[in-house]
């Protein structure tokens, strides 16, 4: 029976991004970001958890990412990386931890859905 675990660092990356999800959507509560700003971060946080956990199940369970997920949690990253540029009254600590988030899910998620394309354990 072939070994069908993931590399280490594959599913640390993975499990980063879901970490990083869940603090993108907890910074701008936390840091009183105004109420438009912590609506959309909220939810596209609860949502971009959503798609990272799922990346994380199907990589443990596959051995290998999959694709749909992995884009969309990277998608998610960027998402959070960019938002803070488009509202106003977001403040300095909601700005610099959701696009810290976002970096984080990005470039990580980034590199699951590489290793995905190359149907690669990595």
């Amino acid at each position: 029976m072939p070994d069908r675990s993931p590399s280490r660092f594959l599913l640390i990356s993975a499990i980063g991004c879901v970490l990083a999800s869940a603090g993108a959507a907890l910074v701008p509560v936390v840091t009183g970001a105004s109420q438009a700003f912590v609506g959309s971060i909220t939810t596209s946080g609860l949502l971009g958890l959503v798609f990272a956990a799922r990346n994380v199940q199907l990589l443990r369970a596959q051995g290998t990412p999959s694709l749909p997920p992995a884009v969309l949690t990277t998608v998610f990253g960027i998402w959070f990386m960019l938002a803070p540029l488009l509202y106003t009254g977001v403040g300095f600590l909601a700005t610099a931890g959701t696009q810290l988030a976002g970096t984080v899910i990005a470039t990580f998620g980034l590199y699951v859905a590489v290793a995905g394309l190359a149907g690669e354990r990595v």
